[in-house]
């Protein structure tokens, strides 16, 4: 009887220790379960997200000053329509006036010059005329006075005419034809110089070809001083001021003019994991600001980089460029 009892208090007591680890084991698992840290569940990812951006165009002109200098004056603003060959600036350029200036003058004495032998060779052929005629009239004295002398120089011989006659005849042929000879010579003379004239007026004639050329090049660079425009279209950008030296990127792109206006975009730059979501081709709705309108239907042009250029026509011409955005992209 006694070891019965016995054998009753010991599976009470591994009874007792059996319950006692239980409740150690689910007190440390509860204290576990409460330490481990929460995993956040993913939010699901939306279908379509939404960004800002302003309106540009999508092809766009850059206009040179096409000298250096200071501006003169502007005659287009940005947001103008502007069309082909209109004046949009001009250009003050020293150098460029001073060299103007100086071929103008050149050629102003170049045609002077041609105009100066010009004038000298009529009167030098006027004067050659004249001379040729009266060295024609002395010849024809000359051979009169020659045939007499002949004559009387025969009578004379005979006895047919009295020595003073024959002399007389002798002088006078003589003379005549001192005359002529003189008068021959001059006239060579008058004609030698209508032909030096000539040269001289050929020369100058080249001479006036090239400054022609010369004044024709300053005028050219003097007009490169005046922008125009190459295209027809609207300004978006502006450089330079009024006064002031350009500087060498101003230079080279003096003003920025869209070209077909309808037809504009916009530049985004969504975050890393909306990026990797966005196609070109995925469809998209540009809403303009301060614009009561559903939206213009829009595209993803390209995605370039961390940036996405959404591209559309716009029929309403109120819409330029500079004017801000709000694009709505569906995601795939």
């Amino acid at each position: 009887m006694r070891g019965k009892w016995v054998l009753i208090s010991i599976s009470l007591v591994l009874l007792a220790v059996a319950a006692g680890a239980l409740s150690h084991l689910r007190r440390t698992s509860a204290q576990s379960t409460a330490q481990a840290p929460k995993v956040p569940e993913k939010p699901p990812q939306s279908d379509e997200v939404s960004l800002s951006g302003r309106i540009e165009a999508q092809q766009v002109v850059t206009v040179p000053a096409g000298s250096g200098g200071s501006v003169a004056e502007f005659q287009a603003d940005v947001g103008q329509e502007v069309f082909e060959g209109a004046v949009l600036a001009r250009i003050g350029n020293q150098a460029l006036q001073l060299a103007d200036e100086n071929a103008r003058l050149a050629l102003e004495q170049a045609q002077a010059r041609v105009e100066k032998a010009g004038a000298a060779i009529i009167a030098a052929r006027l004067e050659a005329t004249r001379a040729r005629a009266d060295a024609i009239r002395s010849h024809g004295e000359f051979d009169r006075a020659q045939r007499t002398y002949e004559r009387q120089k025969m009578l004379h011989a005979e006895g047919a005419t009295p020595r003073l006659t024959y002399e007389k005849s002798e002088r006078d042929f003589q003379t005549a034809q001192t005359e002529s000879q003189s008068l021959d010579d001059l006239a060579r003379v008058a004609e030698n110089r209508v032909a030096e004239l000539i040269k001289e007026q050929e020369a100058a004639k080249r001479l006036l070809d090239e400054k022609t050329k010369d004044a024709e090049d300053a005028k050219a660079s003097l007009a490169s001083a005046e922008v125009r425009s190459p295209v027809d279209g609207i300004v978006v950008e502006r450089k330079g001021e009024v006064g002031k030296e350009l500087s060498q990127p101003d230079q080279a792109e003096l003003f920025r003019i869209a070209v077909n206006p309808a037809n504009l975009q916009v530049r985004l730059n969504p975050d890393p994991d909306t990026l990797k979501r966005i196609q070109p081709g995925d469809p998209a709705v540009v809403i303009v600001a301060d614009m009561a309108s559903e939206g213009l239907q829009a595209a993803v042009k390209e995605v370039q980089g961390s940036t996405v250029t959404v591209a559309f026509t716009s029929p309403n011409p109120v819409v330029k460029p500079g004017m801000t955005a709000q694009v709505r992209i569906r995601l795939k």
